[in-house]
């Protein structure tokens, strides 16, 4: 369904983002230009595959980080995106190398998919050209063929099957099960190779990059040694973001000035990738913004936090859209906040639903720049304007008490 569906985005000359979850709550985004590929993030392990591409290219924690040219992170669509344009940008790594990495990163993703085999949540959120390359990465970096990307893909799983790994995953980790019979089994130098990198905490895919092997072949000559029980394969946890993107992110984030007396925008949304593209339309606007995906914590944080204009989607866990609007408009603080709606289901009994709770407006999935903004402008205006007539009458209330007086 995934593929059908980023072949007919293709055909379609999409520009935008497709959001994929699983029922493991694991996220995939691909972006993509006039239905062109031009990033792939989220995944299994975002970190390690990071790591990965900066051992690839030898970008490690000793460059300088002070030499480098960073601009503001909120500009662009995709934080790790951002981190390949801040590469460039330094000539830290080519073109081609660029597109190299976009090529693997859109491998990884799409052999995972179809190893998961299994129903996946996918959204497509259309957003503007510009924002892919507000950095000038356009001219810098080719934007790959959606089609060649996914049959690559695919030859590599029907590779892997062909092996019969099936049962594992690139992102597992070989460890050591039984080292004394290992050690009988193998000379002394891969007996003290196997114990220094078949620890459990480096993935087939990572070992792959540090001994410059192919991760099929690599894998399919290890499952011998798991088969007699000398190895396991494990699932591990991902790594902490590499120091350098550590440090890219810090200074990019330092770097950003925001205006405490701007408007603060609330998006109510479980998705973190609906949020992430919340957060780049409206603070790309000049507002600042608060994201909350959890559903229970939305009423604590909305009173520590008082915003002025709250996007909140229907469709999520333990309390709806419907249900937490209701709550907001009982409460004093909030009631008078413009609250619309954002939901895939655009029907009249949706609409009519979120007009009791007590919804200002209501804009349907997928999200759309223009609509978006167009609400704010619309709704924050009626709202400051019924906020001056309000205090205009205090003001009259209170200058006739005191002539009566």
């Amino acid at each position: 369904m995934l593929f059908n569906q980023l072949i007919f985005l293709k055909q379609k000359q999409f520009t935008g983002k497709v959001n994929l979850k699983s029922s493991q709550n694991i996220h995939w985004t691909f972006s993509l230009y006039l239905g062109r590929l031009v990033w792939v993030d989220g995944g299994i392990h975002p970190n390690r595959s990071w790591k990965r591409l900066l051992d690839k290219y030898r970008l490690n924690s000793n460059i300088n980080i002070n030499k480098i040219e960073i601009g503001n992170s909120s500009d662009f669509q995709d934080q790790s995106h951002y981190i390949l344009t801040i590469l460039l940008k330094n000539k830290l790594i080519k073109r081609e190398e660029a597109t190299e990495i976009i090529r693997i990163k859109a491998q990884e993703a799409l052999f995972e998919l179809l190893q998961l085999k299994q129903k996946l949540k996918i959204v497509s959120v259309p957003v503007s050209p510009s924002t892919f390359f507000s950095l000038d990465l356009s001219p810098s970096v080719n934007l790959l063929n959606i089609e060649d990307v996914l049959q690559d893909a695919q030859q590599k799983w029907l590779v892997w099957k062909h092996k019969k790994l099936e049962q594992w995953s690139p992102n597992h980790a070989p460890i050591l099960k039984n080292s004394e019979q290992l050690q009988e089994e193998v000379s002394g130098v891969v007996f003290q190779n196997f114990l220094l990198l078949l620890d459990g905490q480096r993935t087939l895919a990572d070992l792959a990059v540090r001994m410059n092997k192919d991760v099929i072949r690599l894998t399919s000559s290890l499952r011998n040694y798991v088969n007699q029980g000398l190895l396991d394969f494990v699932e591990v946890e991902d790594i902490e973001p590499p120091k350098i993107l550590q440090k890219i992110f810090s200074t990019a984030k330092n770097s950003q000035v925001y205006d405490s007396n701007q408007p603060l925008i609330v998006c109510i949304d479980d998705s973190p990738q609906i949020c992430k593209v919340m957060e780049q339309i409206i603070t790309n606007a000049g507002y600042r913004f608060i994201p909350i995906q959890e559903s229970i914590t939305a009423i604590p944080t909305l009173l520590t936090n008082n915003p002025d204009f709250i996007f909140l989607d229907i469709g999520m866990p333990i309390a709806n859209g419907y249900e937490i609007c209701t709550q907001i408009r009982r409460i004093s603080q909030l009631k008078n906040i413009p609250i619309v709606i954002l939901t895939g289901n655009d029907g009249i009994v949706d609409r009519v639903r979120a007009k009791v709770a007590g919804a200002t407006a209501f804009i349907s999935k997928p999200i759309e720049i223009e609509k978006i903004i167009d609400s704010i402008n619309k709704f924050m205006q009626s709202n400051l304007d019924r906020n001056k007539v309000t205090d205009s009458v205090l003001t009259k209330n209170k200058e006739s008490n005191l002539n009566i007086a």
